[in-house]
């Protein structure tokens, strides 16, 4: 489905992004892999025409270098995953008048900043047929209680998906976003569950069929909308939580 396509993802080292790194070198594609956690490398190591880039999208020219040099290695850009994200406390909860204002800050600068720094470094280099997904969430669509800065940021990465789609569009490059809802990934097991056992009890039940996703089952959805056989699909946000946002 993405055979011979250069592909960026961010957030590559775990989760959602180290799942769909496997899906698209599957699929045939050719990986440049973004992540602050050095255990992206291993990750690369593994895939069979994968590049590790050690940076923080948080960071405008690290993100603007690490593009260059995807594009320097492959010859071009074909698509981008823009995947990288954190929850904010740890994984903890807290209401919005008590949420501290330095945590919201970080969240939003990965969250927010991050998908605006990628988007503004990977378009110029995506060509007519280019191909842009970005994770949102469910909380992009829904409040979160306790979850202010998270679900600001992912409103906030739904937006910049549209705007971005819209400016695209006449040149044939498209801008979409997946929003997952609760996935059995290190962010939301390892910490969010942890910090929360409630929820952990709560969230497979939450969901109308009975369970949380696979880290596999939202790659897929991203693999879809970054192939050809979503070529007329652009502005998009596509829900991938077991019907969760449709009660």
């Amino acid at each position: 489905m993405l055979h011979g396509k250069v592909v960026l993802v961010t957030g590559a080292a775990s989760g959602i992004g180290a799942a769909a790194a496997r899906l698209f070198a599957s699929y045939g594609a050719r990986l440049a892999l973004l992540d602050r956690d050095e255990e992206v490398a291993a990750l690369a190591a593994e895939l069979p025409d994968a590049v590790a880039l050690p940076y923080d999208v948080a960071d405008r020219d690290a993100v603007f270098a690490a593009v260059e040099q995807a594009a320097a290695r492959f010859g071009r850009l074909d698509g981008a995953f823009n995947n990288a994200g954190i929850e904010g406390l740890g994984g903890g909860m807290a209401p919005t008048e008590g949420y501290p204002a330095d945590e919201f800050e970080r969240v939003l600068a990965v969250n927010v900043r991050g998908v605006f720094n990628c988007l503004a470094a990977e378009l110029p280099r995506l060509p007519p047929g280019g191909a842009v997904v970005n994770t949102a969430s469910v909380l992009g669509w829904l409040g979160g209680p306790g979850q202010a800065a998270y679900a600001a940021s992912k409103h906030a990465v739904v937006g910049l998906t549209r705007s971005a789609a819209l400016e695209q569009a006449a040149r044939g490059v498209r801008v979409n976003a997946i929003l997952p809802g609760a996935v059995a990934t290190p962010m939301l097991l390892e910490r969010g569950f942890r910090a929360n056992p409630d929820f952990a009890e709560a969230a497979p039940g939450a969901h109308p069929m009975g369970r949380i996703a696979r880290p596999e089952e939202v790659a897929e959805g991203a693999a879809w909308l970054l192939s050809d056989k979503a070529s007329f699909v652009t502005g998009h946000t596509l829900a991938i939580d077991g019907g969760l946002s449709a009660r």
